[in-house]
């Protein structure tokens, strides 16, 4: 699964092959009491689900938000600095979108977990407006961090 989500990062929908094998992986996982995180009724939480979100069609334009983000997104910011914020920020316009047509996926979650300090690096710089869409989108997207947005880019 993390190189799945790092070649996604370099080409769209890079990451396929690998999440075919990982589903695999899933497939063949042993079943027993102590073995758990691996089915689909081990809870809504688990390799099975974060598999499942990546490989599934109707999810699609996660791939698209991942390469934008590392690509267009932070990939540039040492060439162009204002272009990227402007391309992290219609990144997360995407996956505003994704989330709206798709509530409380796991990749989403997983996708947000750990990128707090990130972005508010990336929109501390930001012009006014910039930073208000950035509180406005974060906040919906990482509820658990929405205080620390809002703190971090006032």
């Amino acid at each position: 699964m993390i190189i799945g989500l790092d070649y996604d990062s370099f080409a769209p929908k890079g990451g396929d092959p690998y999440y075919r094998k990982a589903q695999n992986i899933i497939n063949n996982a042993p079943e027993g009491k102590s073995v758990t995180g691996w089915r689909v009724f081990d809870g809504s939480r688990n390799r099975y689900w974060l598999n499942e979100n990546l490989i599934n069609s109707r999810y699609n334009i996660i791939h698209d938000v991942i390469y934008s983000y590392y690509r267009a997104g932070l990939d540039k910011m040492y060439d162009s600095e204002a272009e990227a914020r402007a391309n992290t920020l219609q990144s997360l316009t995407q996956l505003q979108a994704f989330n709206k047509e798709n509530a409380n996926t796991m990749i989403l979650q997983f996708f947000m977990q750990g990128k707090v300090q990130e972005l508010v690096g990336i929109f501390k710089k930001g012009t006014g407006e910039q930073k208000a869409k950035a509180i406005e989108l974060l906040s919906e997207l990482d509820i658990v961090n929405a205080s620390r947005y809002k703190q971090d880019l006032r």
